[in-house]
């Protein structure tokens, strides 16, 4: 595995503590629920600065989400918020709840997004056994492959629009591609 990807991933590890512990982002949530720290974070994979959170809360208010939302606002001062009601949206694929999109500057230019989704504890069950699934899968070799491919995917305008980190993880855990040049043929025949 590539030294220079694993020091990567241990470094925005630390930075993504900062925001969560010293900066106190795990405290405003702790008020409204209880957060689960998943995606990349939890799997050891970061490439760069996206920080993916489940707040288990059964029921909560949009009124109260949007208290949630002041809160962040307030301690990390980020220049963009977006918002999402995905009870009512129910877009295939997304989590059902409320979600907010936190954007400490320009993320392709490497600033922190911060992924908060309000999920009920079934559904909230459901994510966190996907991400547990992932991780008994993950070989060094896979570990490898996959930091490979995302450290070139991050800055990649259809990242997010047409592909996401979950197909990096399929193509190298389910289809055993090896390499970033593998993974954009995998793409054109499964999009």
């Amino acid at each position: 595995m590539s030294d220079h990807l694993q020091s990567l991933n241990i470094h925005i590890k630390k930075e993504a503590d900062e925001i969560l512990y010293k900066k106190g982002l795990i405290d405003i949530l702790n008020s409204f629920g209880t957060p689960h720290i998943h995606g990349s974070y939890l799997l050891d994979l970061m490439t760069w600065r996206d920080l993916d959170i489940y707040l288990e809360v059964d029921n909560i208010a949009e009124s109260d989400f949007f208290l949630l939302g002041g809160k962040i606002c307030t301690v990390l001062k980020p220049v963009k918020m977006s918002f999402r009601n995905e009870t009512i949206s129910k877009t295939q694929n997304l989590p059902f709840g409320l979600y907010w999109g936190i954007y400490l500057g320009n993320e392709r230019a490497g600033a922190w997004k911060i992924d908060i989704w309000t999920v009920g504890t079934s559904e909230c069950e459901r994510l966190i056994d996907y991400c547990k699934e992932i991780k008994q899968q993950l070989t060094s070799l896979a570990v490898s492959r996959i930091l490979e491919i995302k450290s070139q995917c991050w800055t990649d305008p259809e990242y997010r629009r047409s592909y996401s980190s979950s197909d990096i993880y399929t193509a190298v855990l389910e289809k055993n591609i090896p390499n970033i040049g593998e993974f954009k043929k995998y793409l054109r025949t499964t999009k």
